[in-house]
């Protein structure tokens, strides 16, 4: 991190980490764990991103939401896109930040949902409008809609099979290229955009590429390397090596 020029580095608590049952005491190696990479990062000057809930009036902290979005855009002009796009939106974002800001769920979910979906009394609307002091955007892939009322005909499907299962060796495939040239064209692209809503007006306070080091993807395992320094999981030591995105982003 010192190396690349980094100033802050964004991480979460794995509470299985500091408390194994659920309940009880605090497992003293996980907050061992926790106090040297804290005292680690501090000890190289940078600043602590962590979240999640903390006391307020103790700590002087702030308290937000990390969203993980998808955002979704029309695939057409016509009117049923349009407004299938503002339904997956709704849905996928707006049932999470709609209360925090307005107190209630969109309309399109309330109706959609019906009696499935509680509603809110006038004291939680109160409590949880307004709630928030940041809001966090994890940010991927933007996703073209298309309109297919027949989707809401399709009956459940069934994955019961009567079959054998054969588990074979698992290989692991990665990306290694260190001259990760599109992922530099991404981080431009994406940068130069934030860039604009800030210009614009957005109240944007801070940006934190995916990752900093190549890690296990949750969809893709260790195929998927989206680090600015690439890991070599067959040195015992896991050598990182930067790649011309982490050059980049440093000259950045």
């Amino acid at each position: 991190m010192v190396e690349t020029g980094l100033e802050a580095y964004r991480f979460s608590i794995s509470w299985p980490r500091l408390i194994p049952n659920g309940r009880g005491a605090i497992n003293p190696k996980g907050l061992e764990y926790y106090n040297n990479l804290i005292s680690e990062l501090i000890r190289h000057g940078g600043q602590i991103h962590i979240f999640f809930f903390i006391n307020i009036g103790r700590q002087e902290g702030f308290v937000g939401i990390n969203v993980f979005a998808y955002w979704y855009i029309p695939s057409t002009n016509a009117t049923e896109d349009v407004i299938a796009t503002q339904r997956a939106n709704d849905f996928y974002i707006g049932w999470i930040i709609n209360p925090l800001v307005f107190g209630d769920y969109p309309k399109i979910v309330k109706n959609n949902a019906g009696s499935r979906i509680l509603e809110f009394t006038k004291v939680e609307s109160k409590l949880v409008k307004g709630s928030f002091d940041f809001l966090g955007v994890n940010h991927y892939n933007t996703l073209y809609i298309k309109d297919k009322p027949s989707s809401l005909k399709i009956n459940n499907r069934d994955f019961n099979a009567d079959m054998a299962i054969d588990i074979i060796r698992q290989q692991t495939q990665r990306n290694s290229t260190l001259h990760d040239s599109a992922r530099v064209k991404y981080l431009h692209g994406f940068i130069g955009s934030l860039l604009d809503a800030v210009r614009n007006g957005s109240n944007a306070r801070g940006y934190f590429t995916w990752s900093f080091l190549d890690v296990y993807e949750l969809l893709g395992g260790y195929r998927s390397c989206f680090g600015l320094y690439y890991v070599d999981l067959d040195d015992k030591d896991l050598k990182r090596y930067p790649k011309l995105s982490a050059h980049w982003y440093s000259n950045f």
